[in-house]
């Protein structure tokens, strides 16, 4: 696991603490990394779609960014790493097997369809990649947050997605819900819009709790003698 996985499972963790007597003033951190497309200041991460973008990167000494690969190879991947890239960002079509051996560096898997089966997203998160990118449009549809959902559900692996500067807070509610956990602003995006975001997502409210027993509707259980009768004890 790399510094990029190691990032997205962090500031998940960080949502699930609780803040104890005395540290109320604390300010809580985002729930989600933003990052931006190109360097921007305040991102937790860029990616680099261009030479300049990596050059800039380079220069600028970020801690951690990643680049897009058109194929994933050996070689592709070898030289990201070489030149600093905590992640690459690739797209199943075309990439090679071999490319993902590499434990020294993090694997981006970008999904142009959010309606794969069931067992392709299993066997897609049986690979660990650090994230999982989506298409998604905004504002988010009930249909989209569904398979957002269902995909988190089998995948078993974070998500993320590009969203506009200007994203409602009710939209991320619904991708962090739907097990959105990392989020790109473009390529035009500030440091005051990074900034922006990331407070939209500090100040969203804790996840609904799940209903415990007591609200699950009871079902009865059939009698060990045999008969169909329900049991009323």
């Amino acid at each position: 696991m790399g510094k990029f996985a190691d990032a997205i499972r962090d500031r998940r963790k960080s949502r699930q603490r609780r803040l104890g007597f005395g540290a109320a003033a604390e300010e809580r951190p985002p729930s989600m990394l933003v990052g931006s497309i190109g360097v921007v200041e305040g991102a937790d991460f860029c990616l680099a779609l261009s030479e300049e973008d990596i050059s800039a990167a380079e220069s600028a000494d970020v801690d951690v960014w990643g680049t897009r690969l058109d194929e994933l190879t050996p070689d592709g991947v070898a030289g990201a790493k070489e030149r600093g890239a905590a992640f690459v960002s690739f797209e199943i079509d075309g990439a090679r097997a071999d490319a993902m051996l590499d434990e020294d560096i993090d694997f981006v898997v970008r999904l142009s369809d959010l309606s794969i089966d069931e067992s392709r997203a299993r066997a897609l998160g049986s690979l660990r990649p650090a994230e999982i990118a989506v298409e998604v449009e905004f504002p988010v549809s009930l249909e989209t947050a569904l398979d957002l959902r269902r995909l988190a559900m089998f995948a078993s692996a974070p998500m993320g997605a590009k969203c506009p500067t200007d994203v409602s807070a009710g939209d991320l509610e619904a991708l962090r819900d739907s097990g959105v956990a990392v989020l790109v602003l473009g390529p035009d995006a500030t440091a005051d819009d990074i900034e922006a975001v990331k407070q939209r997502i500090a100040d969203l409210p804790e996840r609904k709790a799940k209903r415990d027993d007591e609200a699950q509707p009871l079902i009865p259980t059939m009698r060990s003698g045999g008969d169909n009768a329900p049991d009323e004890g």
